[in-house]
């Protein structure tokens, strides 16, 4: 049996109450968001190079609960995390543990108001193992190559070439680089899902699911395989992004599910309406 690994979800910088719309007559409505995230961990290992995908930005205004001052002001907002008795999935959650094919990544739910697309506040999450620093994500190569200065080749004007620059010194620099980071673990899954609210709901993810670009399994490795795993040593340590990036229109206490070759989401939203006996007691 497999047991979850324990995931974290995070909101941050969030926005003060005065930015949030104000109505004495219509009240925001609230709605519960339930997430299960899990990995197919029966994807076919493939050689085929993959193009760079680089983590989603969070922007300025994200929510984070890593934090009691978080936590204290995404409740005055109308955000919680939701307690584990009030989880919806856990049937759902259970057959996947114990199923051979996929692996947990997270589950959690929170509960948040209905803002239209251009003021509602994405929700950051990490989970999913933590990779050491011996591994390096994509986003430090890329931002790298990005950093190194390049200058138009004299004989073909359209043609770009890194200035002074050998393999071998791009390796050392991104050495130096990942020697100095001090980004205190990889998360496996890493990115935001926002719900927003107009005529329907809307959720938008931009997710990603770390994973070496080179993929060591021991118990297959024969001698040709060995030679070029040699070859590519450096790409076990390599974390490639794989995205799951969607824009779906939900349906309310519906369960949906968003998917690539390498993870899956389910989503299930809500809507809350606070006991009668809370209104009465909050007069």
């Amino acid at each position: 049996m497999k047991f979850p690994i324990v995931c974290l979800l995070t909101f941050a910088s969030l926005l003060p109450a005065a930015a949030w719309p104000q109505s004495d007559s219509e009240p925001l409505p609230l709605y519960d968001v339930e997430v299960v995230i899990f990995k197919n961990i029966k994807v076919p290992q493939s050689r085929e190079f993959a193009l760079p995908v680089a983590l989603p930005g969070h922007g300025d205004k994200y929510v984070d609960l890593s934090s009691a001052s978080s936590v204290e002001a995404a409740k005055e907002l109308g955000f919680e995390i939701l307690p584990a008795d009030q989880l919806r999935l856990m049937d759902v959650v259970a057959r996947l543990v114990e199923s051979s094919r996929y692996e947990l990544l997270m589950h959690v739910a929170w509960r948040q108001p209905g803002l239209d697309r251009d003021k509602a506040i994405p929700v950051w999450l990490k989970g999913g193992r933590i990779y050491g620093n011996e591994y390096t994500s994509i986003d430090d190569q890329m931002e790298l190559m990005d950093s190194i200065p390049y200058v138009a080749d004299p004989n073909e004007e359209t043609t770009f070439k890194f200035d002074a620059q050998t393999p071998e010194a791009l390796q050392q620099q991104l050495q130096q680089q990942r020697s100095a980071m001090d980004h205190q673990g990889l998360y496996e899954l890493e990115g935001k899902i926002t719900v927003a609210l107009s005529r329907y709901l809307h959720v938008y993810t931009d997710l990603v699911l770390r994973r070496p670009r080179l993929v060591v399994d021991e118990a297959e490795t024969n001698a040709a395989s060995a030679e070029y795993l040699a070859s590519r040593a450096a790409d076990t340590r390599i974390l490639n992004n794989h995205q799951l990036k969607e824009h779906r229109r939900m349906r309310s206490k519906t369960l949906h599910y968003l998917d690539n070759p390498q993870f899956a989401m389910l989503i299930l939203i809500t809507p809350y309406e606070a006991p009668a006996a809370d209104a009465s007691n909050s007069g």
